[in-house]
C-alpha cells in the first residue's frame, strides 16, 4: 500500500508515520507542502493519499492556507482519479464534509469486494486513531487483492503495477484464485489490450474478458465510442461490457468485454491457418456494419482531403524523403465521390476476434466515427501486407504485384490469401460512393505506413504509385 501524506506540521507527521509504518506493507511518503505534494503525484502513484487541508505552497514558507490543500486535492483528480483521499484537518469547519460530499461525493467498490466505500473522506485531526484504522483496514483490502495469483501467457506484459492491481481487482470481482493475462496488442496512448481468464479455487475458468487498460481519458474515450456508435452494429457483432474498473489503480482504468470460451483467435490468426475461413469472416463483419452503411451521405472532395484524414500535412512532411520522388501534387488536386459514415476507423486484423463459437467481433473503438465508408474493408485488407502482425506470404505480393493493387487479377495472383483480399475489396467497392473513394482511401492509407518504422516502404510506395496511377487516369 503506498500512502502519501501532506503534512506541514512536524511532530504530528512524525506521529502519523510512525503508526503507520507499523503496519505491514505500507511505504509512506512525507511532503510538507503543496509543492512537495505536487511534484511527488508527478513522480510516483499512490493508493491514498492523507491530505491536510491548511498547508504552505513551499516548504518553510509561511503562507499555509487551506486553498494550498484544496489545490493539491484538484492535481489528485487529474493527475490520479483512481486514487482516494482522506482530509485529516484540524480546521474548525463544521460543514467541510458536507461541502466535500456535495461536490465531490464518490462512492465506488474500490477492492471489488461487494462493498461501496467513498473515494473521499474527511477525518478529524483529533481523532487520529481512526484514520490510522482505516489506513490498517484499506492495506487489508489490498493483501486479499494481491492475494489473486497472476499468471502470464505468452509474450511478457511487462505489467505496469497499475496495470497488475486493476488485474487482479477483475479477478477478485469473480471470486477468482488466479488470473491468467496474455498480452494481445498495445494500443493508442499506451492503452493495451488484454485476455484476461479468471480461474475459481478448482482451476476451472469462471470467466474470460478481453480488457483494455489505460488512462482515465483514453478508456473514457472507448466507453462513449461504445455506447454512442458500436452498440449500433449487429448483435454479436462486438462483445458486451461486463465491468468497468476506474477506482484502485491511480492514473490508469480498464473496461472488461466478455468473450465467449477460454481461447481466443484473431483475423491475423485466423489468416495464417485458413485464408478461406477468413474470407467469411469479412462477409460477416460487412453485413454487421449495415447499420452504419445504411445512413451514408455523398459528396464530393479532393483526394488531399480523403488523405488528410489518415495523415495529416506535416506528417506528410516528415515523411516526404520516403516518396523518392512520387510526385503526389497531380493526385492531390483529383476531386471525387465519397461516402461518409460511421467506421471502425482501425479495422486491422488484430482488431477482429473470434470467441468460442467462431463468430468474428471487433475491439478497441477510440478512433470510431464517421469517416469513408470504404475505410474498414480497405484498411482491413492492407493491413494484411503491412501490419506488423501480418502473416509471413513468403514473396507476395511483390513490389509489381502492389504496383497493379486496383487490378485484382493482377495482384492477387500466386496469393494464398486471395479469397480474403477479394472479400475486402468487394466490401469496399460495393459502400463505397466511387472507385476513386476506394483509391483516394488506400492511397491515403499507405502514405500514412511511410510514418512507421516496421512496415514495407517499399510496398508502400508501388501501392502509391497505383492508385495515384488510377486516380490520375479516372480523374
Amino acid at each position: 500500500m503506498r500512502i502519501l501524506l501532506v503534512e506541514d506540521n512536524v511532530d504530528f507527521a512524525q506521529t502519523i508515520e510512525k503508526a503507520i509504518r507499523a503496519i505491514d506493507g505500507c511505504d509512506l511518503t512525507w511532503k510538507r507542502s503543496k509543492a512537495g505534494a505536487i511534484s511527488a503525484l508527478n513522480e510516483e502513484h499512490f493508493d491514498v493519499v492523507i491530505l491536510d487541508r491548511r498547508i504552505p505552497t513551499e516548504d518553510d514558507i509561511l503562507d499555509d492556507h487551506q486553498d494550498h490543500g484544496w489545490a493539491v486535492f484538484q492535481s489528485i483528480i487529474k493527475l490520479q482519479p483512481g486514487t482516494s483521499v482522506w482530509f485529516l484537518t484540524g480546521t474548525v469547519d463544521a460543514d467541510f464534509p458536507t461541502e466535500l460530499l456535495n461536490s465531490h461525493g464518490r462512492r465506488g467498490d474500490i477492492h471489488q469486494c461487494g462493498r461501496e466505500d467513498p473515494v473521499y473522506r474527511v477525518v478529524w485531526k483529533h481523532k487520529l486513531p481512526v484514520c490510522i484504522a482505516a489506513v490498517r483496514a484499506f492495506r487489508g483490502e489490498i493483501e486479499r487483492t494481491d492475494a489473486v495469483h497472476l499468471v502470464h501467457v505468452g509474450t511478457p506484459a511487462n505489467l505496469r503495477a497499475q496495470e497488475v492491481r486493476l488485474l487482479k481487482l477483475f479477478g477478485r470481482s469473480h471470486s477468482g484464485a488466479s488470473v491468467e493475462v496474455e498480452l494481445l496488442q498495445g494500443g493508442l496512448s499506451n492503452a493495451r489490450v488484454f485476455r484476461v481468464s479468471v480461474f475459481n479455487a478448482a482451476g476451472s475458468v469462471a470467466i474470460t474478458s478481453v480488457a483494455k487498460i489505460g488512462s482515465i481519458d483514453d478508456i473514457a474515450v472507448e466507453r462513449l465510442k461504445y455506447r454512442s456508435e458500436i452498440v449500433k452494429l449487429a448483435n454479436g457483432a462486438f462483445p458486451p461490457v461486463m465491468a468497468e474498473l476506474d477506482l484502485g489503480a491511480a492514473d490508469l482504468s480498464g473496461i472488461f468485454y466478455q468473450i465467449v470460451g477460454h481461447e481466443i483467435r484473431s483475423l491475423f490468426d485466423e489468416l495464417t491457418a485458413d485464408p478461406a475461413s477468413a474470407s467469411l469472416a469479412v462477409r460477416q463483419l460487412w453485413t454487421d456494419q449495415s447499420t452504419w452503411l445504411g445512413v451514408s451521405q455523398t459528396e464530393r472532395i479532393s483526394v488531399a482531403s480523403v488523405r488528410r484524414s489518415l495523415i495529416g500535412d506535416v506528417a506528410l512532411e516528415r515523411v516526404a524523403d520516403y516518396l523518392n520522388g512520387i510526385d503526389i501534387s497531380l493526385a492531390e488536386r483529383v476531386e471525387v465521390d465519397v461516402a461518409r459514415c460511421v467506421q471502425h476507423r482501425d479495422m486491422h486484423c488484430g482488431n477482429v476476434l473470434f470467441d468460442a463459437n467462431g463468430r468474428p467481433m471487433v475491439i478497441d473503438y477510440p478512433e470510431t466515427g464517421r469517416s469513408f465508408a470504404s475505410l474498414d474493408p480497405v484498411s482491413l485488407e492492407l493491413s494484411a501486407i503491412f501490419h506488423k502482425d501480418a502473416p509471413d506470404w513468403t514473396g507476395w505480393p511483390s513490389e509489381h504485384q502492389a504496383e497493379q493493387w486496383p487490378d485484382l487479377d493482377a495482384f492477387c495472383e500466386a496469393s494464398v490469401c486471395e479469397q480474403f483480399v477479394r472479400a475486402c475489396r468487394a466490401w469496399a467497392v460495393e459502400v463505397a460512393a466511387s472507385e476513386q473513394e476506394v483509391l483516394a482511401v488506400a492511397y491515403g492509407y499507405a502514405l500514412r505506413q511511410l510514418k512507421y518504422d516496421d512496415t514495407d516502404k517499399v510496398l508502400a510506395r508501388a501501392v502509391i504509385r497505383a492508385c495515384i496511377a488510377g486516380l490520375l487516369a479516372d480523374g
